[in-house]
């Protein structure tokens, strides 16, 4: 197997400085997914309206969230059979409400590619499991790589003008090696059994 490419294992450094919250064992994993469409809405309408800095506090909340829910549900045994549902949810919902808030700032068809772009990414990462493989995330447009690349984006955009349409066909062009590198890893797997 290749290595894995994003930065989907990153998730594992901040998990152990959230560890360090106190009383964060408290939490119920599944009300902090459903929490994390706060920050996603407020990433989504900050970048509808150009509020650049809040584009930013929002897309770090949501991945902060993200990551808390996956600690609380593996490291104090608060998994639930709804829970992997209500961790993917709130993620489409806030892809696609972050993608549309890029209407005002880069070219409708460009957006709508990198919607479709975004589907087919998530598709190849949850399909595995159908057919009894394992979920892929590895790829350089998995949803985390996604949603910090508008991130550092926006940080950007504080300081400097330029057109959102380049990082929409960024994420697009980073999506094919994505799709590509989950579903030969997929093939690989299921060939196996």
């Amino acid at each position: 197997m290749s290595p894995d490419i994003g930065l989907y294992r990153t998730k594992y450094a901040l998990r152990r400085w959230l560890e360090r919250i106190p009383g964060v064992e408290r939490l119920e994993p599944n009300h902090v997914s459903l929490a994390s469409l706060v920050p996603s809405a407020l990433a989504a309408v900050s970048l509808w309206y150009g509020w650049w800095a809040l584009v930013v506090v929002g897309i770090a909340g949501r991945m902060a969230l993200t990551v808390l829910d996956g600690l609380l549900a593996e490291a104090y045994g608060k998994r639930t059979r709804i829970g992997p549902y209500l961790n993917r949810l709130p993620q489409e919902i806030g892809d696609i409400a972050l993608f549309l808030a890029l209407l005002p700032w880069a070219d409708m068809r460009w957006v709508a590619l990198l919607i479709a772009a975004a589907w087919l990414v998530n598709v190849t990462a949850v399909l595995p499991a159908l057919a009894g493989g394992s979920a892929q995330p590895g790829g350089p447009a998995g949803q985390p790589d996604r949603i910090a690349i508008v991130l550092a984006a926006a940080a950007v955009r504080i300081l400097l003008v330029f057109d959102w349409t380049w990082i929409c066909v960024l994420i697009v062009a980073l999506s094919i090696p994505t799709v590509l590198l989950r579903v030969s890893r997929t093939v690989h797997e299921l060939r196996q059994v």
